[in-house]
């Protein structure tokens, strides 16, 4: 008898090979901070879509520009990034949107709010002298006994361009200290803003955020109604002489339309010369037409503007046809 052991060949014989399974990769410290990060995001969406169905985001956060307001979803988005910007210096959610602004892509604030984060973290700010001419802040470091003294002159802000800005005719101190402010702070502590390119004052230079800019009214136009069975079609435009149309500006920050340039030495912002031109609001009337709460913005921001009340019974009146 043969002690060769019998070969199977129904394949009984063959068994399946292992494999030794990878440990699950180790997270590192850099993922687990961006987890954190998501996760904080997510909560601050939460807030930022409560926010954006208030009146408390202020114009910059509700509208892109020339008066067209966003839609609530991109409210609260750009909200919930402000609100972790404002979580980077120290700022509760609600500060954060009152106090901070996306300005192309970068985030920027209030000249005094930086004053503030600068005196909060133990620092010293103070105004020595204001003067329609010039205001001079001096700041210093904790534990330094040295000012180091920063200066805005009505010359150097002419220089600068900024002076064709009317609000340095009519509050000249108010201007030149923001700009003196926003200097400093942003020059000695750069640890406290962590990046904070811009004031607000440096983009909003017309009313430094305190009004929104009322719009000029628009010319008086002669504005046939149609019948009330009828509305359901459409507002009537008034009749008028056909213009050409300026090509439709595209999505842009807040305040971007009042500054034409960046200038990369000083990170200040120039403005643009040419002024803002009105809303047509019975262009933006036809846009929105059948949607009801789209409708009833732009019958306040008519009457924000000052636009006649033609043009808003017209926006009512396609307001209350809509579903």
């Amino acid at each position: 008898m043969s002690n060769t052991p019998a070969v199977q060949t129904d394949g009984s014989d063959i068994q399946p090979l292992s494999f030794a399974t990878s440990a699950p990769a180790v997270q590192t410290a850099g993922m687990v901070q961006l987890e954190e990060w998501a996760a904080e995001l997510g909560y601050a969406h939460k807030i930022a879509q409560a926010m954006a169905h208030s009146n408390f985001l202020p114009k910059s956060l509700r509208e892109k520009g020339r008066g067209i307001v966003k839609p609530i979803e991109e409210m609260a988005n750009d909200a919930a990034v402000v609100i972790l910007a404002g979580k980077s210096v120290g700022l509760d959610p609600l500060q954060s949107v009152q106090n901070i602004f996306p300005v192309h892509g970068q985030p920027s604030m209030y000249a005094r709010t930086m004053g503030a984060l600068v005196v909060a973290q133990g620092h010293g700010v103070r105004r020595m002298s204001a003067t329609e001419e010039a205001v001079t802040y001096a700041v210093r470091r904790k534990g330094d006994d040295t000012w180091e003294e920063f200066t805005w002159t009505i010359q150097r802000a002419q220089k600068a361009g900024y002076t064709s800005n009317s609000k340095y005719g009519s509050d000249p101190i108010a201007m030149l200290g923001a700009k003196a402010l926003a200097e400093a702070c942003r020059t000695v502590f750069p640890d406290v803003l962590l990046g904070m390119a811009y004031s607000v004052e440096d983009m909003e230079l017309e009313d430094m955020g305190e009004t929104p800019a009322t719009a000029a009214p628009a010319a008086a136009k002669t504005i046939t109604r149609k019948p009330k069975a009828q509305a359901a079609e459409r507002p009537t435009r008034p009749a008028q002489t056909p213009a050409p149309a300026p090509a439709e500006p595209a999505a842009q920050d807040p305040v971007a339309n009042t500054a034409d340039s960046v200038d990369t030495a000083t990170g200040e912002i120039m403005p643009e010369d040419a002024p803002e031109a009105p809303v047509d609001f019975l262009a933006e009337c036809e846009t929105r037409l059948g949607d009801k709460k789209a409708l009833g913005e732009l019958g306040k921001q008519a009457r924000a503007a000052g636009a006649s009340e033609d043009i808003i019974g017209v926006i009512t009146e396609a307001w209350k046809d809509a579903a």
